[in-house]
């Protein structure tokens, strides 16, 4: 099932994401922002254990942080999301896939043909994977790289991190993968006859590096 993370912050950034006049800069920068303050809810979910320690006055219990994860990012666009959320994730391994969609529509304007030129994914048995992507369209790629993921091994957990998904992808992935849990900001209801997500915010990627 897919969480929405409604903090009015994290709502906020999302507003000028979306927005067509926010400059490549400050885009990128607020992606990055967003992978942050995801990675604080995500940590919700993630292991931690009770200890003690011991002040200058006294004794006092606590908790501290044990999960192993696995941060996986998508080229180009998740860049910056995955920045953001290392900030969190200090000691997370990195994964790195390289993805193209090919625009030959396959099925109803939204299955498409998936190239993986490159890709380095770290061990993930009886690991937590964080799966971070922009934006979830079609689910195309994500069910690629899912699929590559758990040829690697047996997760403990995996986690998708997007700032937009489509009620399609969404829907796609709980079929396909239901053990796989969706964060995301926002669920769009449409695709339009390219695959993308309407009103979304454009090309994650394009706005985030400056191209087109």
């Amino acid at each position: 099932m897919a969480k929405i993370l409604t903090h009015p912050y994290l709502q906020s950034l999302l507003t000028k994401l979306r927005d067509k006049n926010t400059k490549y800069s400050v885009f990128r920068d607020i992606v990055r922002d967003s992978g942050r303050y995801m990675a604080y809810e995500i940590s919700r979910e993630l292991d931690f254990k009770k200890v003690t320690v011991e002040t200058p006055l006294g004794i006092a219990e606590g908790l501290v942080f044990c999960s192993d994860i696995v941060l996986i990012m998508i080229l180009r666009a998740s860049l910056p999301l995955v920045d953001g959320m290392m900030e969190i994730f200090k000691h997370a391994r990195v994964g790195v896939i390289s993805a193209k969609r090919i625009e030959e529509k396959k099925e109803n304007n939204t299955i498409f043909n998936v190239v993986i030129p490159y890709e380095r994914i770290p061990d993930v048995d009886g690991k937590t994977v964080i799966i971070a992507d922009p934006m979830l369209a079609t689910a195309t790629t994500m069910i690629e790289i899912l699929k590559r993921v758990k040829e690697r091994g047996k997760p403990k957990k995996i986690i998708i991190a997007t700032l937009i998904a489509s009620e399609y992808g969404v829907n796609r992935i709980e079929r396909l993968h239901p053990d796989a849990q969706i964060y995301t900001l926002a669920i769009d209801k449409e695709l339009n006859e390219n695959g993308y997500i309407i009103p979304g915010l454009g090309d994650a990627g394009d706005r985030a590096f400056g191209t087109s």
